[in-house]
């Protein structure tokens, strides 16, 4: 009888940390990203900009970010060099985290995530290039802008599927960066980005907040990056179809591993 007070003491403690603990990270996430964007403003203004420092910083915030929230990521593979493309398959918003936590960045990104409050102002001073994949006029500007900051000496991260899925497995690439890829001779590493939690996963009209609030209330986010080898000099469907193929074994293999 004793142990049953202790039981349902513990329960409701649990309860308790299971609503409370999502709550204070999205706070703090949101902190964080104002107090890193400020301090990056700050620097430009004294040392001046340039891209280098903009990727610098948004790494550090990712950094932090992943400390924070308690996102174990595991790395297979060789990181990038700077100056490459990396074309990533899309789970979730917390990819750019992942990624950036591991790789100095730019990223493309949906002409949405600009009006989003906060982080779409952090996503614009972090030299996010975004694009609307309904204007042809925005691609090829979006794709002008990637070679620019590519020729810049950063690595830009793009997702060719154009949207999330939930896996296993990924969606078919569309073509535009890999033509620009193979007229520019710019190198390309593939990734591959999964997690042990699979509701980790962000789609259909799941919103961004309960979302959130449902996968933070664990302690502890198990996420796998594997990065495959550099491509160059090859044709555009060539060197879609490599990507995709190397970024689908790996998926295949980590995802069978966590199934096991």
């Amino acid at each position: 009888m004793k142990g049953r007070p202790l039981r349902h003491t513990r329960s409701l403690a649990g309860r308790w940390v299971a609503l409370v603990l999502p709550l204070y990270r999205l706070i703090a996430v949101l902190l964080i990203t104002v107090f890193c964007v400020c301090r990056l403003i700050v620097a430009c203004l004294i040392k001046g900009w340039t891209p280098q420092r903009v990727s610098h910083h948004a790494s550090c915030w990712a950094s932090v970010l992943v400390r924070h929230l308690n996102i174990d990521v595991t790395v297979n593979g060789t990181v990038p060099e700077n100056g490459v493309m990396i074309v990533a398959n899309h789970r979730s918003y917390l990819d750019i985290v992942v990624i950036l936590s591991q790789v100095q960045a730019a990223f493309l990104a949906k002409q949405e995530l600009r009006s989003w409050p906060v982080f779409g102002y952090a996503a614009m001073k972090g030299n996010t290039v975004f694009v609307d994949r309904s204007s042809r006029t925005s691609r090829e500007t979006s794709r002008h802008e990637l070679l620019k900051r590519l020729q810049q000496g950063i690595c830009v991260v793009v997702f060719p599927e154009g949207t999330t899925s939930e896996g296993p497995g990924l969606l078919d690439f569309h073509k535009g960066v890999f033509h620009l890829a193979a007229q520019q001779g710019v190198h390309t590493v593939p990734a591959a980005v999964c997690y042990e939690n699979r509701e980790a996963a962000w789609i259909g009209d799941d919103t961004f907040v309960p979302h959130f609030l449902r996968i933070f209330r664990n302690r502890r986010l198990n996420a796998d990056l594997t990065f495959g080898p550099v491509f160059s000099e090859q044709p555009a469907d060539i060197l879609r179809e490599d990507c995709h193929r190397t970024i689908h074994d790996a998926l295949l293999r980590r995802e069978s591993m966590e199934a096991a």
